[in-house]
């Protein structure tokens, strides 16, 4: 969450030059990234144009090590995911100013901002297929970070900050949700590799669907419900924070048809939404306090994920398997 890199056409022109992929045409900055800093760059090569994204790192990566090689395991797998190319050294990763770099082919589409059913139901087909993909890979990757403990370390870090009301409101969902976590029904689960960010800047369609997912940079090992959940928050409410019941069956109904869902997963998927919520609400909520303590950062607004939260405890969302069955 830190400043944009800023780079001119010389920083380009010798960073692209170590991967082989032709002469800079156009480059501009992509408005989007709020973790990293992404370049759009358009180069020619024997008179043929292309385009690509330069993502310089700003923060580690969740996933580590294991970044890369869960691209490439998701690129030869058929998923609509930009596989990183290698410079002319055969590495995947560069750097810049002492920062890492990679550089992908930029994906076709767009993003929705406010998605139909149908592409909806095409991001509950692609977790299912991404969950099933990368289903007993073997390669070590970390756990998914926003534990109970983090949720307990962030609260007490953003609570004076707060006022009442909304102070009251976060205790009482931090101190439900770790005692969620520690359920023994909560630990049994299915888990696996997750995307851990699915939001609405992170997925791009065209005319025909869904043509790319990106930003795996919250990828971790987790449990796989937290994906829907996390989806289910951005992509399935409206302006007040409500669960839109149509938007949410259809993105579980499309998952469950290539992956079903087991009967904990469906029953625990209301609680898993509030705890992504909370989860974002309080990643959001600390940022916004070095940005209003002067530090340069970029963040959206915690407002969006406190109504959300509110929601999530005011209205409960039923849900159970014969609503997926249809």
């Amino acid at each position: 969450m830190n400043a944009i890199t800023q780079l001119d056409v010389l920083d380009l022109e010798h960073t692209i030059a170590r991967y082989g992929v032709g002469d800079l045409v156009r480059y501009w900055p992509a408005a989007n990234g709020i973790e990293n800093s992404n370049y759009f760059i358009r180069t020619s090569d024997q008179g043929r144009e292309r385009e690509f994204v330069l993502t310089i790192m700003e923060q580690p990566s969740n996933a580590g090590s294991s970044y890369v090689p869960l691209l490439d395991l998701c690129f030869q797998a058929g998923l609509p995911v930009a596989g990183i190319i290698r410079n002319l050294s055969g590495d995947a990763i560069d750097h810049y100013d002492g920062k890492l770099i990679l550089l992908s082919h930029r994906l076709s589409g767009k993003h929705v901002y406010n998605p139909t059913l149908r592409q909806v139901s095409a991001l509950g087909r692609f977790v299912a297929r991404f969950h099933l993909a990368t289903a007993g890979w073997e390669e070590p990757m970390p756990e998914y970070p926003r534990t109970a403990a983090w949720l307990a370390h962030q609260a007490a870090l953003v609570k004076d900050h707060l006022p009442y009301v909304t102070r009251t409101l976060l205790t009482d969902t931090t101190r439900e949700i770790s005692h969620l976590l520690a359920r023994h029904d909560v630990a049994d689960l299915p888990r696996g590799v997750i995307h851990g960010d699915l939001f609405r800047d992170n997925v791009l369609f065209n005319e025909r669907g869904l043509t790319g997912v990106l930003d795996f940079h919250h990828a971790a090992r987790g449990v796989l419900i937290y994906d829907l959940a996390v989806a289910a928050n951005d992509w399935c409410t409206d302006s007040t924070g409500l669960v839109n019941p149509d938007r949410a069956t259809e993105l579980l109904r499309a998952y469950h048809r290539i992956r079903p869902l087991s009967h904990s997963e469906i029953r625990l998927f209301p609680a898993f939404a509030l705890y992504g919520a909370l989860a974002f609400w309080l990643s959001r909520l600390a940022v916004s306090i070095e940005r209003d303590a002067g530090r340069n950062v970029r963040t959206n607004n915690p407002e969006e994920f406190e109504r959300i939260v509110a929601a999530h405890h005011a209205h409960f969302f039923y849900l159970d398997e014969r609503m997926l069955a249809t």
